[in-house]
């Protein structure tokens, strides 16, 4: 037993961020509302790319039951799935929905069920990539009478075997014959269950606070669910929970306080089962069910763990994966499902007012958590399809909704892990240095006619990135700084767009005695020596030096027209 735990410990290394890929897979959990009739399910695929063709293969074909193609970047198309795609049964099925793209894209899940008039329940979440998937996985601790006392709810008489627990969907993500093996703590023994599923397939189990852990010899999607997770006032809500790997734990968490939310308990899942959580230098004390009450539930609160966890926070019909400062990234992508659209943001204090939406500045509404650099920021917001991103710092997201009797969200989807000022970023900038000396007119040209800008490395970042990129040699390059004619004041060449002003010259790399005066040189070059630090001086622009050249990052922004439509039959 020992060797399980180890190895789920070994694999906590290699973290990815992102969210976004070209393959992946998943299912619907099965969606009951007692007095609704009317259910719904959907997947969201957004394109970060141009000219893009999505295939989906649907109930164990293994030829597409669908293709289409997105032609532009940051559009959606919503894929509608019928009633019979819902997993209802436990043991074995082949409701899987597996998506390949030519490019990447972003895949989210939505169920809900309603009436005539209103939703009534909505859950989504983010469909993870296969590079996102792996072969061992963490169940949280979970019993669900339990968990309705520690709420004052009373299970309904109605419950049955069947409703009164939560389920487990495993799916096998591979092209194989997948061996499973669950692990399970029944009074204090340690049992194995071992079990195959066939390629792309799925089973779906009955679980409880005895489970453990999951462990596969290939890779597997885990989805933690329950057909309706009764509530307060005789409703219920269906709950899909995508579990994330080991890998993606950390040790410190901003725990947001969202509006509308008056009971909020946390759940933690941990290999450490001596793992503590302490608050404001005070061990926080776990109930019967293994919940975490915090203080003040109506401020965010920072926590940190003596071990790696994910820590979820749970309200009646909420479950919600915290994002651990060590996955923080620098945008996002948000999807919402029903007309009050509000993100929850977590930013550094020092930067909050930088962050953005789309391509503006938002104006939050931000309360500064005690005792950290961070502050919690509301921001409301109009169209279906968003992205939040900070052009120096990460931070963290969340979408939140309120539709009308429960209120349902999560984190949304990291596009992009690094910085960066252009916005949310799908490719970085690449900077290349060119094969032959140029004249510094010349070497503009050049970088035009590849359809690439001269390099204006405008900020310590962007230094940064060029020294990494380039291959150093004893020799020097023009980048895109030169001196005005009329006034001798250096400012950079803006190829961008000719129309819009150039940046001010805010940062300089100048090497020791640099610039020297206009007779030395009215354009500036910069050493590919490494030993030189990269380092900036005039020179005259009919020296000939290689050019150095640059492409922009490709950005995205959702289009903000109506999603094209796609029913699967």
């Amino acid at each position: 037993m020992f060797a399980i735990f180890l190895v789920v410990s070994m694999f906590s290394q290699g973290l990815t961020i992102v969210s976004y890929g070209n393959s992946f897979i998943t299912a619907f959990p099965e969606n009951l509302g007692y007095y609704y009739t009317h259910t719904s399910r959907s997947l969201r695929v957004t394109a970060l790319h141009e000219d893009t063709s999505v295939d989906i293969f649907y109930n164990g074909s293994s030829t597409p039951t669908k293709t289409i193609s997105i032609s532009q970047k940051g559009n959606t198309v919503t894929l509608k799935f019928p009633k019979s795609a819902e997993v209802y049964q436990l043991d074995y099925a082949t409701q899987s929905i597996r998506i390949s793209s030519t490019k990447n894209i972003v895949v989210h899940s939505g169920s809900n069920t309603y009436d005539e008039v209103n939703k009534k329940s909505v859950q989504t979440n983010v469909v993870q990539p296969d590079e996102n998937l792996d072969t061992h996985y963490l169940i949280p601790s979970l019993n669900y009478t339990d968990l309705l006392a520690t709420f004052g709810i009373s299970p309904p008489d109605i419950a049955s075997k069947r409703y009164g627990s939560f389920r487990l969907i495993i799916i096998n993500a591979e092209d194989t014959e997948n061996n499973i093996t669950i692990v399970k703590n029944i009074s204090g023994s340690i049992q194995l269950e071992s079990f195959m599923i066939p390629s792309y397939q799925l089973i779906q189990l009955h679980f409880n606070a005895s489970l453990m852990m999951v462990n596969s010899s290939s890779k597997i999607a885990v989805l933690l669910t329950h057909p309706c997770l009764e509530k307060p006032g005789c409703t219920c809500s269906i709950l899909v929970h995508q579990i994330l790997p080991v890998r993606f734990q950390g040790q410190n968490f901003v725990v947001p306080s969202f509006p509308g939310i008056t009971q909020r308990w946390l759940l933690d899942t941990s290999n450490d089962k001596t793992n503590s959580l302490p608050q404001n230098n005070t061990n926080l004390m776990p109930n019967l069910s293994g919940l975490w009450s915090i203080s003040d539930p109506d401020k965010s609160q920072y926590v940190t763990a003596s071990s790696n966890m994910s820590l979820r926070l749970i309200s009646p019909g909420l479950f919600i994966e915290l994002i651990p400062e060590n996955m923080f990234a620098a945008c996002y992508l948000l999807h919402f499902y029903t007309y009050n659209k509000q993100a929850i943001v977590i930013a550094k204090t020092d930067s909050k007012d930088e962050v953005h939406t789309g391509e503006t500045l938002q104006n939050a509404v931000w309360t500064e958590i005690p005792d950290t650099e961070y502050s919690s920021g509301t921001i409301t917001l109009n169209e279906e399809s968003s992205v939040i991103w900070h052009p120096s710092s990460k931070i963290a997201v969340y979408i939140l909704q309120n539709p009308v009797e429960t209120i349902f969200g999560g984190p949304a989807i990291p596009i992009n892990e690094k910085p960066d000022k252009s916005g949310c970023v799908v490719i970085p900038g690449v900077f290349n240095v060119g094969h032959e000396p140029l004249k510094w007119a010349e070497s503009l040209d050049s970088c035009a006619h590849d359809q690439k800008e001269f390099a204006c490395p405008t900020d310590e970042g962007l230094q940064m990135d060029l020294v990494s990129a380039v291959d150093t040699t004893d020799a020097e390059g023009w980048i895109g700084l030169r001196r005005s004619l009329m006034t001798t004041e250096w400012y950079w060449k803006n190829q961008t767009s000719p129309s819009s002003p150039s940046p001010p010259v805010t940062y300089v790399n100048w090497g020791d005695g640099e610039p020297q005066d206009t007779l030395k040189g009215f354009c500036a070059s910069l050493s590919l020596d490494g030993t030189d630090d990269f380092k900036w001086k005039s020179a005259k622009c009919c020296e000939e030096k290689f050019p150095i050249c640059y492409k922009p990052p490709t950005t995205i922004v959702p289009e903000p027209q109506p999603y094209q439509t796609e029913n699967i039959p």
